[in-house]
This record gives structure tokens, sequence and C-alpha cells, in this order.
């Protein structure tokens, strides 16, 4: 499929779109569960795995879980109130969730879903800008970007502790983006791997939803929502004319 229009916007989610999501995730989600349910209470491993949203047999992420689509700060927040549940003092359950947290190391977790290089070269190519809309927060955003030499190439930024941006799937990020670059959503198309990317894009009104199928969801599932669904970032390649 092709779209009948060309975008002087592509807007990228991160994490399972442009680098491999269980990688810099899935292993760090079973280690931070480890480490509560040490420190706190062995009890709390189900009840820890459904508020992160890791399935606690499979390891399978939800794609509609805490850890696919929530910002940090409501993941950890949401946490500490489980923790309360199990004898934690409501003061001290928070600063217990970061202590215990050690976020993976946003570079060398990063493992690149394509050869981003090459691909952000040939979009600059088109005359088409480069934004970023991630639940992640800004400084590891950053520090992913420059690890994988792409940063340069990005003209914009929306991350999850940007303050007053509603998280998604409100359209926040993207209308934010877009005003920045002097761009309307409408000349934008928005390329992520969940549905609440995609239902971002559409609540913009973005002229596409592209979704891939390297983070948290299958393609059916994608489908539902995209206007065109890819195996990876690399498939873009003469996605429009």
């Amino acid at each position: 499929m092709q779209l009948t229009g060309r975008p002087s916007l592509v807007i990228f989610d991160k994490d399972g779109t442009l680098i491999d999501f269980v990688t810099m995730w899935g292993t760090w989600a079973e280690a931070f569960i480890a480490r509560v349910c040490n420190d706190v209470n062995a009890a709390l491993f189900i009840p820890l795995h459904a508020v992160v949203g890791v399935d606690p047999i499979s390891k399978k992420i939800q794609s509609d879980g805490a850890l696919a689509i929530a910002p940090e700060a409501t993941t950890q927040r949401a946490i500490a109130t489980l923790l309360q549940q199990y004898g934690v003092a409501a003061e001290d359950s928070l600063a217990l969730v970061q202590r215990l947290w050690q976020a993976p190391d946003p570079t060398t977790t990063a493992v690149p879903c394509a050869d981003l290089k090459a691909l952000f070269a040939w979009i600059r190519a088109q005359d088409c800008l480069i934004a970023v809309a991630t639940a992640d927060n800004r400084v590891p955003t950053q520090a992913t970007l420059e690890s994988l030499e792409i940063a340069h190439s990005v003209a914009a930024i929306a991350c999850a502790d940007d303050p007053g941006i509603a998280p998604k799937p409100a359209p926040d990020k993207i209308l934010v983006i877009c005003q920045s670059l002097g761009i309307a959503p409408h000349a934008a198309i928005m390329v992520g791997d969940t549905p609440s990317d995609m239902l971002m894009g559409k609540a913009a009104g973005v002229m596409a939803c592209v979704g891939v199928t390297t983070g948290v969801c299958e393609q059916q599932e994608l489908a539902a929502h995209a206007d065109v669904v890819l195996h990876n970032v690399g498939e873009l390649y003469g996605l429009w004319p």
C-alpha cells in the first residue's frame, strides 16, 4: 500500500518503533519486580505484574498495559499505591518505588529496529521533517537518539515529562510538535507500535497512522486502528509518492 499524499512530517514513537521494546524493557521489568518482591513482600509477584502490564507466566508485555503506554511517573504512582496495600507507609511508598526503579540504560539497551541513520537520511531527502512522540522521559529519550546517531535529524521531541502535555492517546504530543514546527497535523504521519499511538494520531487528525509490529502488538491488533501496518520502520521506503 502507498499513501496518496506526501507528508511534510513523520512523527515516530520511540520504544517498540525505533528501538526494540523487549530488549530495553522486558528484562528490566522482571528485574524490577524481583527487587520489589525481595525488598517488600514476595506476595507482590502477581499483583505487580498486573500493575506493570506483563503476563507473569509468558512474560508477554500487554499492549494496553502501563509498561507499554504509560508515562514513568504514572506507573510509579500506581505501584506506590499497590505497595501501601502491603504495609508500606503512604508517605514512603513512592520514594521506595523510585529507589528500586533503576531504569534501563538508554544507550546500551537501545537496539534499533532498522538502519535508522539511513532511514532518517532518506526521509530528510524527501524534504520531510522528523519528530519523536514518546511515553518516555526527555533525558533518556535524548540520550537514546544521540547514541543511535540520529538526534541531529530530529526536529522536535515530545516526552512524558514535558509539562502540560497529556499522555497518549490524547493528541497533545502531536499537536505540540506540529505547532512548534509550523506544520498542520493533516500534513504529518504517525508511526508507532501500539493502538495508543494510532489513536493519538487519529485524534490529532494526521494524514495517516502507520503501525509497526516490532513492539508489543501483532498485525491484527494494530490493523484495527492503523491505516497501514508494516513489519518495521525500514519498510517506510516508498510508502508515499
